[in-house]
């Protein structure tokens, strides 16, 4: 029966260990940028706007991560001008509804996810 150095078992515990948190790294870098690029997209919508108050809406995204999982939570800021936003994306009876929100995260997902697989398969 053939010997094992457990001195190279922990080293290798450790390489792998390390680059797993190196894809963790990556990859919520990669959902950052792609929650950057919607909240961007949604800002911009709003800005064309003709009511000043819908241009005043503040968008904004918080980072959330649980073990492996990695997401962004985009939506409008709380209180003042922001307080519109349900006008702005979804109206009401009487109108409104005409800026886009799910729409930009829809046209953020692919290159997203491409960005998410490749920083996955680096290292």
């Amino acid at each position: 029966m053939g010997q094992i150095d457990v001195g190279q078992v922990n080293e290798l515990a450790e390489r792998l260990a390390t680059v797993a948190a190196r894809k963790h790294v990556l990859v919520a870098a990669a959902v950052k940028h792609g929650a950057q690029n919607i909240k961007e997209s949604v800002q911009e919508d709003l800005q064309s706007s003709g009511n000043r108050a819908i241009r005043r809406i503040g968008i904004t995204y918080e980072m959330k991560e649980k073990g492996t999982v990695i997401e962004a939570d985009i939506g409008p800021r709380k209180g003042g001008a922001s307080d519109l936003a349900n006008i702005a994306f979804f109206g009401t009876s009487r109108g409104g509804g005409h800026h886009r929100f799910y729409e930009h995260g829809k046209d953020e997902l692919e290159p997203t996810a491409k960005y998410v697989r490749e920083a996955a398969s680096t290292l």
